[in-house]
């Protein structure tokens, strides 16, 4: 049978019989060299669950600089062996659709040497013998959000024309709580009509609820985006940061120069409160009088998360543009649980979103991406973000996109005071490539940071911002958007199905 190509908003698939399925993405080799990213040969075979469609789904990764030709046998699929070659910085999602519990077992070969089996039951929730990674949508343009504010002021249930910009945390509890744009007339940033849309789990990741609206701006001329949740694990309070954009404004208007809550001349940080997991949020406190300069063009918060320090600080990253145009990374934190907030220096410039990490020594390292893309950058502090060392490049490659680092610690690994460890194990969350917003890949270092010798492929072709936690039973969720319209998905696996990359 002639296969026959549809296009969806991850790429174009290739079906077979309706039954078996095949999806290349697009061979893209990246323009910096990583072995160091690589795993041992360079090469790698995945299995994870795809969750929304009902199929389990092999990536074929090729890191090495050569082409390498991929031999899969699927023994009781019905076909196969399939036979595809990967230039090099190439990958290939192959996939097939069977019932829960059916049995499967991949064997993946090269002429090199490579060799690799995986043998499991179809399932999704990361159960014993079921594949450690599984990919779930959360919220697309045909979702329906709760809640949605119209330009008369009245709620109503409806869908959006764009999901994006996805922000995650775990509380005390385990309770995961995902919240993105709903973006609900086009695509654009601010000013725009953005809504932030909530969707939680109680399960791990398992199942969610149905999203609905939390933090919506009094009209629908002005816009709420970029949230980023932080949670104080000394009273299990999550803070839910987010840019309220008053009518015509947005991160490139120029600033009015004023700092007032009343200001209606540039963007606003805010943040709501819960202490129910979720389930309710406190009104909205305007942060601009405690850390915006009145001298800056202009502010917003990155998206994503903030993290609390071992010594308690809770620490939210920021983007401003000083007086002469020129875009920094920096902090905001407060040391009495987000009672007052205090601006920290400039960790670089020319750079963009953010994320603060802490390693092992109590330094903390934020990892920026750079206006120019190519590389991300870092830069220390040794004082909790309050002044930091020159910025250089780390070497991960960035296309000039949102992603992620965070230190591998569940909810409950806490200090006496109920504040976060420190450790050497981090996970890092973006695209493997220079130039293209494509490739999503999660890296895993025991060494804070110094090194990635492992390394997974999350989603081949377009994937766009990302952001991680740690859930309540030491795996992983990685939360992303795909492209404008493709909507924001969870993926959900285990330490070891990196680590075995």
């Amino acid at each position: 049978m002639a296969p026959f190509a549809r296009t969806t908003g991850r790429g174009a698939r290739t079906v077979l019989g309706g039954t078996l399925a095949l999806a290349l993405a697009a061979a893209l080799p990246l323009a910096i060299p990583r072995p160091a990213y690589a795993d041992s040969t360079g090469m790698s075979a995945t299995v994870s669950d795809d969750c929304t469609n009902g199929r389990v789904q092999v990536v074929l990764n090729n890191q090495t600089t050569a082409s390498q030709t991929f031999t899969v046998s699927w023994p009781g699929s019905g076909g196969g062996p399939w036979v595809r070659t990967l230039s090099a910085g190439g990958n290939s999602l192959l996939y097939f659709t069977r019932p829960v519990g059916t049995a499967y077992s991949f064997t993946t070969t090269t002429p090199t040497g490579f060799s690799n089996t995986q043998s499991g039951t179809v399932g999704c929730g990361l159960a014993p013998g079921t594949p450690q990674m599984d990919q779930t949508q959360l919220i697309s343009t045909s979702t329906v959000i709760q809640g949605l504010n119209s330009s008369t002021g009245t709620p109503y249930n409806g869908t959006v024309a764009s999901v994006r910009i996805p922000s995650m945390a775990v509380t005390d509890d385990g309770t995961v709580i995902a919240v993105a744009d709903a973006r609900v007339s086009n695509s654009d940033d601010l000013p725009n009509n953005i809504q932030l849309a909530m969707t939680r789990s109680t399960d791990g990741g398992t199942s969610w609820t149905a999203p609905s609206i939390v933090v919506h701006a009094p009209s629908t001329t002005e816009g709420t985006g970029d949230s980023s949740l932080l949670v104080d694990r000394t009273d299990n309070r999550v803070f839910l940061f987010y840019n309220y954009g008053p009518a015509g404004i947005g991160f490139n208007s120029p600033a009015s120069g004023s700092n007032a809550t009343t200001d209606t001349g540039s963007l606003h940080v805010e943040f709501v409160t819960s202490d129910d997991d979720g389930v309710t949020w406190s009104a909205p406190t305007d942060l601009n009088p405690e850390v915006k300069d009145p001298t800056w063009g202009s502010l917003f918060a990155s998206s994503g998360h903030g993290i609390q320090l071992a010594s308690g600080r809770l620490v939210q990253p920021i983007v401003y543009r000083d007086s002469a145009g020129t875009d920094h990374a920096a902090d905001i934190y407060s040391d009495d649980d987000g009672v007052t907030w205090h601006t920290g220096a400039s960790a670089g410039t020319n750079v963009n979103e953010s994320k603060a990490i802490q390693r092992s020594d109590g330094d903390v390292v934020q990892d920026m991406r750079a206006n120019a893309g190519a590389t991300r950058y870092d830069a220390t502090s040794t004082d909790g973000s309050t002044t930091f060392g020159a910025m250089a490049a780390n070497g991960l490659p960035d296309p000039g996109c949102n992603g992620d680092e965070i230190s591998y610690l569940k909810p409950t690994d806490v200090s006496s005071t109920g504040a976060p460890l420190t450790t050497a194990t981090a996970l890092f969350s973006n695209n493997a490539s220079t130039s293209a917003r494509v490739n999503l890949t999660v890296r895993l270092s025991t060494d804070d940071g110094a090194g990635w010798p492992n390394s997974s492929l999350l989603v081949p072709g377009t994937a766009g911002y990302s952001t991680t936690a740690v859930l309540g039973d030491g795996s992983v969720g990685d939360l992303y958007e795909v492209g404008n319209t493709g909507g924001v998905f969870f993926d959900h696996f285990t330490l070891g199905w990196v680590e075995a990359s």
